[in-house]
């Protein structure tokens, strides 16, 4: 079974169309986060709600419930909180600001009041900024960014990107490795094919992409940088090449590989340009993934009987089985910040699960063909492929299990998500 599972991931390549766009539909979870007010933004008519992105990014982190609009108060300006008007309110902060212009370009200002506790009345965070209106979206997910790491104290993700293989059957070039906001805004191409591309894994400084690519009917690691354009093959040995992942570090790409008989992980150095052998085993070893300080190795592999997790350790040179509970556990993932992983596990299909630092494993999902999750930088969110209404596309979970959504796309299928790391661009 994990043999055939192999095969079809080397043939596979399934993904999503040049402009369509991912509007995210939320199935779960949007009344059991923290409560939190966001006042509409005095604003001129700018074509983008400022308001309505900073509220819709903390809902979607699973942390947070925002309040309806029907349950705000009729008034409520930066500087200008009536806190009787909050009496009742079950929300702990509420977040008020501007947009007005300020020469060619304008100026956001935003505020986070406590409306609890002894900080009642308080600003807890406050942000000015330029912006122009391409970069409006953008501005106001720095302000989500503020509000959520004054309330989390972690950082936020809502300025990060994703990328993503989209297929049109219909089109002359059927696979397109794409890139957008993490919401599913600002949709660009990186490269378009007429054979499949696949697990597209980001550099830690967000300028490139490692994938890889049967253009030439073969596979293929290619490293590609999406602001200069220029790629580099990294390797194309006869066999198997698949799942490239970049080093949190930046300085390595583990990948597997079979020119030496058995699928095996293996790296390459940036740094000496040299690629290094991890695993010599007889069984099949594959789908590495790097801990969070870029000194272990998670990888699938059937050496027990049955596709589980292993972790290599670079320091002792040890190899030990991480997972046990389910009939096959793939596609580890770190979450960054903890102990915990994100697999897919096999469990009436196979759905996206979080296997905690005692082993247990808790389910996240309820679908029955999930697969290639991966990670939000600051560990708050799971993005991975999976069927919905017939057609793959992607989805979204938070790591607790709270919060669900799916991102259909109006034209096409998505695949092989890959979260983008935390960048100030």
């Amino acid at each position: 079974m994990f043999r055939k599972l192999i095969t079809a991931m080397a043939l596979l390549a399934a993904t999503f169309s040049a402009n369509a766009a991912l509007e995210i539909q939320i199935t779960g979870g949007i009344n059991e986060g923290r409560k939190i007010a966001v006042m509409p933004f005095e604003q001129p008519m700018i074509g983008i709600d400022v308001a309505s992105v900073v509220s819709a990014d903390l809902m979607r982190s699973g942390k947070f419930s925002p309040l309806p609009k029907s349950a705000l108060p009729s008034h409520g300006k930066l500087n200008q909180i009536d806190l009787k008007a909050f009496e009742g309110s079950p929300a702990e902060a509420v977040v008020v600001g501007r947009v007005f212009p300020d020469g060619d370009k304008y100026q956001l200002e935003f505020q986070l009041v406590a409306l609890q506790g002894a900080n009642k009345g308080k600003i807890l965070a406050h942000y000015r900024g330029p912006s122009n209106l391409e970069t409006m979206r953008k501005a106001a997910h720095r302000v989500s960014d503020r509000v959520y790491k004054h309330l989390t104290g972690q950082e936020g993700a809502f300025r990060t990107r994703i990328a993503y293989i989209v297929y049109r059957h219909s089109d002359k070039y059927p696979y397109q490795l794409m890139t957008a906001d993490y919401d599913g805004f600002n949709e660009t191409p990186v490269l378009r094919s007429a054979e499949p591309i696949m697990t597209p894994s980001w550099s830690p400084d967000g300028s490139s992409l490692v994938y890889v690519s049967f253009e030439r009917r073969a596979p293929a690691i290619f490293i590609h940088n999406i602001y200069t354009k220029k790629r580099v093959k990294l390797a194309a040995f006869k066999g198997l090449n698949s799942s490239p992942s970049w080093s949190p570090d930046g300085t390595k790409i583990a990948m597997t590989l079979s020119k030496d008989g058995q699928p095996d992980i293996y790296y390459y150095d940036l740094n000496v340009r040299k690629l290094i052998r991890v695993t010599s085993d007889r069984s099949i070893d594959t789908e590495p993934t790097w801990d969070e300080n870029s000194n272990a190795l998670y990888f699938t592999s059937d050496r027990g009987g049955r596709a589980q997790i292993y972790r290599f350790d670079f320091a002792t040179r040890k190899t030990d089985r991480v997972t046990y509970q389910g009939n096959m556990n793939l596609s580890a993932k770190k979450i960054p910040g903890s102990d915990a992983l994100i697999v897919v596990t096999q469990q009436n299909g196979y759905r996206v699960a979080r296997v905690d630092k005692d082993g247990s494993i808790y389910m996240l999902t309820t679908s029955a063909l999930d697969e290639s999750p991966s990670v939000a930088p600051n560990g708050s969110m799971v993005i991975y492929s999976t069927v919905y209404q017939g057609r793959k596309g992607l989805a979204l979970v938070s790591a607790d299990g709270r919060f669900k959504a799916n991102l259909p796309s109006t034209q096409g299928e998505v695949s092989a998500p890959s979260w983008g790391p935390i960048v100030d661009r």
